[in-house]
């Protein structure tokens, strides 16, 4: 066997420009993630008009093994057997595949062949996001609900996949996407099933060191389902016990250093089976891994039912019986009488205490943490709070694509003249001459088009308030109020990288619309970038809302001017609903059914 020369990662350009479309209908928004296999994309698949992620192998690796035919076919066997494996799977727990095909890049003179898989986009957290990065060893209560809520998730996606005679091979909480509060399992690369043949012969190793067992070191070919659940092991105890030092040993079983608690000390044997350095001593299933950690939560929820109950004398609970059936039939007794005196008739299953309010859509359970919207753009759940509903938000902007896929579905109703775009009355979008950057929209030929492509996925600008309620109203949302948008931005916080009724049931006067800035993680002055990097730039660093009517008449009131600058974000401003600014986009929401 011969050894393969490392991928380096390097500032090498990308495959594809930001705007590119590959065969027709895949609109290439903006990279979202590069690595020494390939780089990932967030698109727009045209023909259905959702957003999409893209994987390709990545310029960097063809640049790397350019030179080794052998190692270029092995990187492509490699990356189509991901699709198979993908493919092949189907459930709530593990990414979805839509297509898989190839293109060519032009390069150095010649064109070389580029495959691509496009697959559920995610734009939520990792895994990580779910863990204490000092652990939950001591705090029982969160170390309960994770296990519940997200890492027997994980074990049933595993399961499903490992029900197809598929190994992952590189489970890590970075490969574990957060659609929501739904886990989902990506990162097929390293895969491989018992029916496919290797697809190297090089000796490499591949995976991630804290999470790769023993034997995918020596042999990583031969490394099957037990190779999974050491990884799994090592999550768990990364969870209880904290983020692993990157100095720590790889290859080597763990556990805990002191576990306090009848749960602790169970999950630590858990740990040590899963994780221990021969494999035949491991959990030998996913679902037997499973048994275990139930049967860990099961015995701690009886614990703490039996101390909370303490058992009586029999004697007393005898006699508890009698009192409670006299007073049983007492309260019957007058519950008939008090009935028949007032007139109400007293049917036996008549309720005699209204159900609360909400209780019905409560019986359907949860909301989904997602809902893709009419205009093909996800939108997350943003929780009920005190102070409002609870209801889906867009995650960012609405960009110049997806504002100008709404111009054209009206543009027989519109009327542009002198550089702005009106319907009837209203302006809704100013256009420009093209000699500032952020004036990329033109009129041509009966249809709204960009300058640059390249700008597709950056948030839209120039539009008025009336403009950003008409795109609202089109695909049957609305937007945010000062309420909803802080709800917004506390749920999900921008990183500064690089009519309809409101609630109140009134209807939103044009000129009570208002202007918020969006926070600084870093504290300084406000910045929501698109993270396309490309010529002169535009920052986006306000949004238009709705102001929330005043609660003693029924008129919308823009008396909201003073909002304390907490987390970098400034007071509203109030605006005339016809102006359209280079720095202010806007985003959309949709309550719940």
């Amino acid at each position: 066997m011969t050894a393969s020369k490392p991928i380096q990662e390097s500032d090498a350009a990308p495959l594809f420009d930001t705007g590119s479309v590959i065969e027709g209908k895949w609109l290439l928004m903006e990279r979202i993630g590069k690595g020494g296999m390939g780089e990932v994309y967030r698109a727009h698949q045209l023909n259905l008009k959702r957003d999409v992620a893209i994987k390709l192998i990545s310029e960097n690796l063809l640049q790397e093994l350019e030179e080794n035919p052998e190692e270029i076919e092995t990187a492509f066997g490699r990356f189509e057997r991901e699709v198979q494996v993908m493919a092949r799977v189907r459930h709530p727990n593990v990414l979805q595949i839509y297509d898989y095909g190839s293109v060519a890049v032009q390069r150095g003179g010649r064109q070389i062949p580029v495959a691509y898989i496009t697959m559920e986009y995610i734009p939520g957290n990792t895994f990580r996001y779910t863990m204490s990065e000092t652990g939950f060893d001591d705090e029982e209560a969160l170390l309960v609900v994770w296990l519940r809520e997200y890492f027997l998730q994980v074990l049933e996606g595993v399961q499903a996949i490992h029900g197809f005679g598929i190994v992952h091979r590189d489970l890590k909480p970075e490969n574990i996407l957060m659609d929501g509060e739904t886990p989902k399992i990506a990162d097929f690369g390293l895969a491989r099933t018992m029916q496919m043949p290797a697809v190297s012969n090089s000796w490499d190793v591949k995976g991630t060191w804290p999470y790769m067992a023993p034997e995918q070191f020596s042999d990583f070919r031969r490394a099957g389902r037990e190779a999974d659940i050491y990884a799994l092991g090592k999550i768990l105890f990364e969870a209880i016990h904290g983020r692993m030092d990157p100095k720590q040993l790889p290859f080597k079983s763990v556990g805990l250093d002191d576990p306090r608690t009848p749960l602790l000390v169970a999950l630590d044997g858990i740990i040590r089976r899963a994780t221990s350095e021969e494999k035949h001593l491991r959990h030998q299933s996913v679902a037997e891994l499973q048994l275990d950690v139930a049967a860990a939560l099961k015995a701690r929820e009886c614990e703490i039912s039996a101390a909370a109950l303490p058992a009586p004398p029999m004697v007393r609970w005898i006699w508890a019986g009698i009192v409670a059936a006299v007073l049983a039939v007492a309260a019957m007794t007058a519950y008939h009488l008090f009935g028949l005196l007032e007139g109400r008739p007293s049917a036996p299953n008549q309720r005699a205490v209204q159900a609360p309010a909400g209780s019905a859509r409560e019986d359907r359970g949860k909301p989904a943490p997602t809902r893709l919207a009419a205009d093909g753009r996800t939108m997350h759940l943003v929780p009920a709070a005190a102070d409002r509903p609870a209801f889906y938000t867009d995650l960012s902007p609405v960009t110049f694509h997806h504002y100008l896929e709404f111009l054209n579905s009206v543009a027989d109703r519109l009327g542009v003249a002198d550089g702005v775009v009106k319907h009837g009355e209203e302006i809704w979008i100013y256009l420009g001459d093209g000699s500032a950057p952020h004036e990329q929209v033109i009129y041509q030929n009966g249809s709204f088009q960009l300058r640059d492509a390249r700008w597709a996925a950056r948030p839209v600008v120039r539009v008025t308030w009336l403009g950003a309620r008409a795109y609202a109203r089109h695909y049957r949302k609305q937007l945010p109020d000062l309420v909803q948008w802080r709800a917004i931005m506390t749920a999900y916080p921008p990183s500064p990288a690089g009519g309809t009724l409101d609630r109140s049931g009134s209807t939103p006067d044009p000129h009570a619309h208002m202007m918020t800035s969006l926070p600084n993680d870093a504290g300084g002055s406000p910045v929501l970038s698109s993270g396309t990097a490309f010529g002169a730039s535009v920052d986006v660093n306000k949004e238009w809302i709705v102001a929330r009517a005043d609660k003693r008449d029924d008129r919308l009131t823009s008396r909201i001017a003073s909002w304390p600058r907490d987390g970098g974000i400034a007071p509203p401003l109030q605006r005339q609903a016809w102006e359209g600014f280079v720095d202010v986009g806007f985003r959309t929401i949709a309550l719940l059914d």
